[in-house]
């Protein structure tokens, strides 16, 4: 036993370390996403494996984490980029431990203040799937480290690693460019006299500008995606946050309201207390006070990054956003474990002063070990219940997400080499799939942003023989081709959707557009007369929602014929006009004249193009040429 206990004193750092590391891994694992879930996170799957251009800023060390995961021999891709938040979750889980303890100075305490950050679901459901928000909570929990560190012992190394942090703070999210200030001037203002020293200031910085040679990466990857000139001031923009426009990426500054602020705020302290509970932050808040009994430097600017964080998420978006509550947290579990010592240190306290009046000290000593004892359990109790009220909401291990058995059953039921039109939130599940997991079936994806999603080129996939598939747009497609069912339909909730995988069975469109001349002598400066005549081929009555006509340089418009179904006048918009109506409907195989006249004002030869649409796919005429004498 006395080898055992001294074992246990020599190396108490260590087995505290590995339990605050190793019991949240356990978690993080039982409950990992093993697929995908949809939304960005399905994007970082696909744009890490390639190292390709992540959003604004970039995500340098982020990108590099991924690509190193996915090389990890060690099941599916998806599991193995998932991974990434559990590795680092379990770490932040242990440098916030580590941090904590550097001021609370007691293992137990810090234990269970930083279980109460691990478990809390904002966190916890963010750790057991890819997402940035698991690295940018160790980049912080680092910072911490570092700066408790540097107070408990001044030195040039432990400013280094201060500085060294801060660098790779502003290596992932955005919000730390805004929040690092706070976290700098705690740094300054714990030994401002080092600062004195030019040297001193020159590796500073040097060690903070070290890690941020990581977005020349991102530079690299840029360069490949923005090949025009001028590419430096876009990535500049880049980096920051920003679009080419200036405009912030993903939100926007300046056109928010007091009082919409103010709601915001309220919005996140709501979204903290039903996370926390009323019993944590009371014992965050009591902490926060002690902490700055204890250390005011710390408490203020702890409070300021607080502050700092609240302003800009506040700001940025108009709404509360569940991650942006993790840094919070995160400085909030630091509170929470001083509110647990003052209430172990007022323990000790009273048994002291009982244990001095009395001369049974050894059992005045012994109730005073056995009420600390039962103190640390009630708190440590806190982390527990989390634990048990979260655990089913943040396990997704069970079986994948509906939205990906959706997408995984619709590829295995195409034939191969087909193509899949996709007009849905969901269809980065798609290229994933088959990118990484059947690419066997070379199913191209052809997405709603494409120039290809268009119904020329479909009318040509299907001509040529291709197995032509779509999955959202059912209305309008179905409009225009005849289409069967496959496999079953999906309700997605994230996104109010209704998936279904159809397939094209027919290549003729259900719309037909013939276009001619009243006669084909054209000469210079005489009236010509043009007529269209669009035929409903389909089952139903269609209603064309708008009609495009573009007219070249030399050709004059000049107004509607008599005998023309359409007796609108043309609004223009970019240099085309428009017949935009809910009154143009057509009967099943009626026939709708479209008849219009144009004066050519100069000699040459001529193209017309028309196009309409309906339940939103475009029908495009043949073009018609002809030449003015």
């Amino acid at each position: 036993m006395q080898k055992i206990r001294k074992f246990y004193l020599d190396k108490k750092l260590l087995i505290f370390s590995i339990v605050a590391a190793a019991f949240p891994f356990i978690f993080y694992i039982l409950t990992l996403e093993k697929k995908l879930i949809g939304g960005d996170t399905s994007w970082y799957m696909i744009e890490l494996p390639q190292m390709d251009l992540l959003p604004p800023t970039g995500y340098p060390i982020f990108s590099l984490i991924g690509k190193l995961f996915s090389l990890i021999p060690l099941g599916p891709l998806a599991l193995r980029l998932n991974l990434i938040s559990a590795v680092f979750g379990s770490l932040t889980i242990l440098f916030l431990f580590l941090a904590i303890n550097k001021l609370v100075k007691n293992f137990y305490i810090s234990l269970v203040a930083s279980f109460s950050f691990a478990f809390a679901y904002p966190y916890w459901s963010y750790a057991n799937r890819l997402e940035f928000d698991t690295l940018n909570s160790f980049f912080i929990a680092l910072l911490l480290f570092a700066i408790f560190k540097y107070r408990e012992e001044a030195s040039r190394r432990n400013l280094y690693f201060c500085f060294f942090s801060l660098g790779f703070l502003l290596t992932n999210h955005p919000i730390a460019f805004f929040i690092m200030p706070a976290f700098l001037i705690m740094v300054i203002v714990l030994n401002p006299k080092i600062f004195k020293s030019i040297k001193i200031v020159f590796l500073s910085i040097v060690f903070f500008i070290f890690p941020l040679f990581s977005y020349l990466f991102t530079y690299f990857i840029f360069r490949k995606n923005y090949k025009s000139e001028g590419s430096l001031i876009k990535f500049l923009y880049y980096i920051t946050g920003r679009q080419e426009s200036g405009a912030t990426f993903g939100g926007s500054f300046g056109d928010k309201s007091f009082m919409g602020i103010l709601g915001v705020v309220y919005d996140y302290i709501k979204l903290i207390y039903e996370n926390y509970g009323i019993v944590l932050i009371i014992i965050a808040i009591i902490g926060m006070i002690y902490l700055f009994i204890k250390n005011w430097k710390i408490a203020l600017f702890s409070v300021l990054a607080i502050v700092f964080n609240l302003i800009i998420t506040t700001q940025y978006l108009d709404w509360a956003v569940l991650n942006y509550t993790l840094n919070i947290m995160l400085i909030m579990s630091v509170y929470i474990g001083f509110g647990i010592l003052l209430f172990i240190e007022t323990l000790n306290h009273i048994f002291e002063k009982a244990v001095r009046k009395s001369k049974k000290t050894f059992t005045k000593k012994y109730f005073k070990n056995a009420a600390a004892a039962f103190l640390i359990l009630l708190f440590a109790s806190q982390p527990v219940l989390l634990i048990i009220n979260n655990y089913k909401k943040c396990d997704f291990s069970s079986s994948p997400a509906g939205i990906y058995t959706f997408w995984s059953d619709a590829f295995s039921l195409m034939n191969k080499d087909a193509k899949l039109y996709a007009y849905t939130s969901s269809y980065n599940i798609g290229i994933f799939i088959s990118k990484f997991e059947q690419e066997i079936k070379n199913i191209q994806v052809i997405k709603e942003n494409d120039s290809e999603y268009c119904l020329d080129k479909i009318i040509e996939d299907v001509t040529n023989g291709i197995h032509v598939y779509f999955i959202g747009n059912e209305t309008a497609i179905n409009q225009a081709f005849a289409t069967e069912k496959v496999g079953e339909p999906f309700y997605w909730e994230r996104f109010n959707e209704n998936l279904q995988l159809y397939e094209i069975t027919k290549d003729s469109p259900k719309i037909k557009i013939e276009g001619d001349f009243e006669n084909h002598n054209f000469q210079f400066g005489k009236e010509i007369i043009v007529k269209y005549i669009i035929t409903n081929k389909s089952s139903d009555g269609l209603k064309i929602n708008s009609i495009e006509l573009e007219l070249p340089e030399g050709l004059k418009f000049d107004g509607m014929v008599d005998d023309s179904d359409i007796k609108d006048g043309p609004g223009i918009s970019k240099g085309k006009f428009m017949w935009v109506s809910d009154n143009y409907n057509i009967e099943v195989d009626e026939k709708l004249n479209f008849v219009f006249k144009i004066i050519p004002e100069r000699t040459g030869d001529f193209n017309i193009k028309l196009r309409l649409t309906t339940g939103g796919v475009f029908f495009t005429a043949r073009e018609l040429s002809f030449n003015v004498n």
